[in-house]
Protein backbone atom coordinates (compact mmCIF):
# COMPACT_ATOMS: atom_id res chain seq x y z
CA UNK A 1 0.00 0.00 0.00
CA UNK A 2 1.32 3.41 -0.98
CA UNK A 3 0.87 6.12 1.68
CA UNK A 4 -1.30 9.08 0.82
CA UNK A 5 0.40 12.48 0.53
CA UNK A 6 -1.21 13.65 3.77
CA UNK A 7 0.17 10.60 5.60
CA UNK A 8 3.79 11.23 4.70
CA UNK A 9 5.70 13.02 7.43
CA UNK A 10 7.42 16.12 6.25
CA UNK A 11 10.36 17.66 8.01
CA UNK A 12 10.63 21.40 8.37
CA UNK A 13 13.91 23.21 8.50
CA UNK A 14 13.58 25.97 11.05
CA UNK A 15 16.25 28.54 11.58
CA UNK A 16 16.22 30.92 14.47
CA UNK A 17 16.27 34.55 13.45
CA UNK A 18 16.61 37.36 15.93
CA UNK A 19 15.79 41.03 15.50
CA UNK A 20 17.05 43.90 17.63
CA UNK A 21 14.58 45.83 19.77
CA UNK A 22 15.05 48.95 21.87
CA UNK A 23 13.44 49.19 25.30
CA UNK A 24 12.37 52.41 26.96
CA UNK A 25 14.14 53.79 29.99
CA UNK A 26 12.13 53.58 33.19
CA UNK A 27 13.31 55.68 36.13
CA UNK A 28 16.90 54.69 36.90
CA UNK A 29 16.88 51.95 34.25
CA UNK A 30 18.52 52.99 30.98
CA UNK A 31 17.18 51.96 27.59
CA UNK A 32 18.82 48.79 26.29
CA UNK A 33 18.94 46.74 23.13
CA UNK A 34 17.19 43.39 23.37
CA UNK A 35 16.74 40.35 21.12
CA UNK A 36 13.37 39.30 19.72
CA UNK A 37 12.97 35.82 18.28
CA UNK A 38 11.10 36.10 15.00
CA UNK A 39 8.47 33.58 13.96
CA UNK A 40 7.53 35.39 10.79
CA UNK A 41 9.43 37.00 7.91
CA UNK A 42 11.42 40.13 8.73
CA UNK A 43 9.46 41.95 6.02
CA UNK A 44 6.40 41.73 8.29
CA UNK A 45 8.14 43.47 11.20
CA UNK A 46 6.79 46.99 11.41
CA UNK A 47 8.51 48.42 14.49
CA UNK A 48 5.79 47.42 16.95
CA UNK A 49 6.51 46.29 20.49
CA UNK A 50 7.33 42.62 20.86
CA UNK A 51 8.18 40.33 23.76
CA UNK A 52 11.96 39.98 23.94
CA UNK A 53 14.00 36.88 24.73
CA UNK A 54 14.45 38.07 28.34
CA UNK A 55 10.74 38.87 28.78
CA UNK A 56 10.77 42.64 28.31
CA UNK A 57 8.53 44.51 25.90
CA UNK A 58 10.57 46.47 23.41
CA UNK A 59 10.06 48.18 20.08
CA UNK A 60 11.59 46.23 17.21
CA UNK A 61 14.04 48.15 15.03
CA UNK A 62 13.71 46.53 11.59
CA UNK A 63 16.83 48.31 10.35
CA UNK A 64 19.03 46.75 13.09
CA UNK A 65 20.32 43.19 13.15
CA UNK A 66 21.08 41.08 16.19
CA UNK A 67 23.64 40.89 17.74
CA UNK A 68 24.50 44.55 17.97
CA UNK A 69 28.04 45.80 18.48
CA UNK A 70 26.91 48.11 21.27
CA UNK A 71 27.64 48.50 24.96
CA UNK A 72 24.01 48.98 26.02
CA UNK A 73 22.87 45.44 25.19
CA UNK A 74 20.74 43.47 27.64
CA UNK A 75 23.07 40.92 29.29
CA UNK A 76 20.33 38.26 29.47
CA UNK A 77 19.50 38.60 25.76
CA UNK A 78 23.20 38.49 24.91
CA UNK A 79 23.48 35.09 26.60
CA UNK A 80 20.17 33.60 25.43
CA UNK A 81 20.35 34.84 21.83
CA UNK A 82 24.00 34.64 20.74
Amino acid sequence: MVPEAADVLRMMLQTTVFAAARSRSHGPTAAQWHAVELHRPTAEIDGACELTVCGTLARVAPDQTWPLPSTDVCPVCAVLAP
